[in-house]
């Protein structure tokens, strides 16, 4: 049986993810995940092309699928996507992992590209739920679109990865209170 028959792409991201808690993005190897998963190092190249595309694909594996708002109003499609937002964040290997990709992106240009990419990916859905917002007049026209994503957002990020305390979801109302109430329509 070969290698790969062995292992399912979970299982080598797995070993990627744990592999780069143990060392840092910057000093995880393709060799290393290979010994960690237990397969080549050219098995995983013919299917990743590199080492930045193993880390990045390995970290996108946890974020879990695009997610769905049902559009009924902006606090609910925030709140959705922030849960999600929250439940990532708070994830063990996440808070390990993530500072260190971002570290490394620095240095890398195909993981600093490959970071944001991920980061436009990531900025998508709330983006989307902000112009619904602003089409059902929930919003004024000329809301400065990535600054709200920016702010609504950045709470749960700063918290996390900067401060590396807790987040919860019991803050998402909080920060909603808060944001929605700077960036809401006054009323005419």
């Amino acid at each position: 049986m070969s290698p790969r028959a062995r292992n399912s792409d979970a299982d080598i991201f797995e070993a990627t993810l744990d592999v780069i808690a143990e060392h840092g993005v910057s000093r995880a190897t393709v060799d290393m995940v290979a010994a960690r998963a237990g397969m080549s190092k050219a098995t995983i190249y013919r299917h990743w092309g590199s080492r930045a595309q193993l880390i990045h694909a390995a970290l996108s594996s946890v974020q879990g699928p695009y997610v769905e708002t049902p559009g009924v109003s902006l606090r609910e499609d925030l709140a959705i996507l922030l849960s999600h937002l929250v439940d990532y964040f708070n994830r063990p290997d996440i808070v390990r992992i993530f500072p260190s990709f971002i570290d490394a992106a620095v240095r890398d240009p195909e993981l600093a590209e490959l970071h944001m990419e991920g980061m436009r990916r990531a900025r998508d859905g709330f983006e989307e739920v902000i112009v619904r917002a602003i089409e059902r007049g929930e919003l004024s026209p000329d809301v400065d679109v990535g600054l709200l994503v920016d702010v609504v957002r950045a709470p749960f990020i700063y918290r996390r990865v900067v401060a590396r305390m807790p987040v919860a979801r019991e803050d998402i109302d909080a920060v909603l209170d808060l944001v929605l109430g700077a960036f809401s329509r006054a009323p005419n």
